[in-house]
């Protein structure tokens, strides 16, 4: 048992990595864009993503490191589907 969280029994933690992906559904909620905009912004390439577990996702961490070095314009195929 976890004596510092005890709640968390046999659980793994999947690590920080995981918290700079999120859903194009969970995307679109938090930012306003509606889902079918968010997700033609990700399959022809102007928001980064990922295939992770059989689904696309908006990789948050790699948008979020653009956004803090200063880019500004997203384009299509602005970002390859890594």
């Amino acid at each position: 048992m976890n004596k510092a969280n005890p709640n968390h029994g046999n659980v793994v933690p999947l690590g920080a990595a995981i918290s700079d992906l999120c859903s194009i559904v969970t995307f679109a909620s938090a930012s306003g864009i509606p889902v079918d905009e968010v997700t033609e912004w990700v399959e022809d390439g102007t928001l980064p993503s990922v295939t992770f577990a059989d689904f696309r996702m908006v990789n948050v961490g790699k948008l979020r490191a653009d956004l803090l070095s200063g880019k500004e314009s997203f384009k299509a195929g602005g970002y390859s589907h890594e």
